[in-house]
C-alpha cells in the first residue's frame, strides 16, 4: 500500500513537472528548433535518468532486473551522443542527426509503451488514448527518419507537447482508477 501511494505521489510530481515543461516547449518552440540538439539531447538524458532512478527507488537493488533500466541506459547513450555530436558539423547535419536520434528514441519509447498497454493498463479508455498517441508517434517518427529536417522536427515538437502530458497522466489515471476499484471492492466485502 505504501509503495502504491508513493507511486501516485511520484506520478503527480512528474505530471506537474512535465506540464510545465510542455508549456515551456510551446512558448519557446521556435528557439528550441534553433537549439534542437541540446534540447532533445537534454530531454533524452532527463528521461533516461528518470527511468533509472525510478527503477532504483521502487525496486531497490533488483533495479537491474527491470527492462526500463535498460531503456534508461539506451536513453543516456542517445542523449550523450547528441551533446557530443561533432562541433565542426554544419547546422543542417546537426539537425538531421538530431532528427534521426529523436525518431529512433521515439520509436523505442513507443514500443515500450505499446507493450505496457498490452500488459499493464487496465482502463479501456486510457488504453485507446495511449495507443493512438503511440501509433501517431511512431508514424511521425518514421516520417522524421525518412525526411529529417526542421519542418518535421517542428511537427514532432507539437507531438512532444501531447506526449509530455500523457506520459505521466495515463499511468496516474490508471493508478487512481485501480485504487477506486479496490476501495469499492473492499466496501462491498464489508457490507
Amino acid at each position: 500500500m505504501y509503495k502504491e501511494k508513493s507511486h501516485i505521489k511520484y506520478l503527480i510530481v512528474k505530471l506537474a513537472i512535465f506540464v510545465v515543461l510542455a508549456v515551456l516547449v510551446f512558448i519557446f518552440r521556435e528557439q528550441l528548433v534553433e537549439h534542437l540538439k541540446y534540447f532533445i539531447g537534454g530531454l533524452i538524458l532527463l528521461y533516461g535518468v528518470e527511468e533509472i532512478l525510478f527503477e532504483v527507488i521502487f525496486h531497490g537493488k533488483n533495479f537491474w532486473k527491470c527492462e526500463k533500466t535498460y531503456l534508461g541506459l539506451v536513453e543516456l547513450i542517445l542523449g550523450i551522443t547528441l551533446f557530443f555530436f561533432p562541433l565542426e558539423a554544419t547546422a543542417e547535419e546537426v539537425v538531421k542527426m538530431t532528427c534521426v536520434i529523436w525518431a529512433a528514441w521515439s520509436i523505442i519509447r513507443e514500443a515500450f509503451e505499446i507493450r505496457e498497454l498490452i500488459v499493464e493498463i487496465k482502463s479501456v479508455v486510457l488504453t485507446i488514448i495511449s495507443g493512438i498517441e503511440s501509433v501517431a508517434a511512431i508514424v511521425l517518427s518514421v516520417m522524421l527518419l525518412l525526411e529529417p529536417g526542421e519542418h518535421h522536427a517542428m511537427i514532432h515538437l507539437y507531438l512532444l507537447l501531447a506526449e509530455l502530458v500523457l506520459t505521466p497522466l495515463v499511468p496516474l489515471l490508471d493508478e487512481v482508477i485501480e485504487e477506486r476499484k479496490n476501495k469499492r471492492s473492499e466496501q462491498k466485502k464489508i457490507s
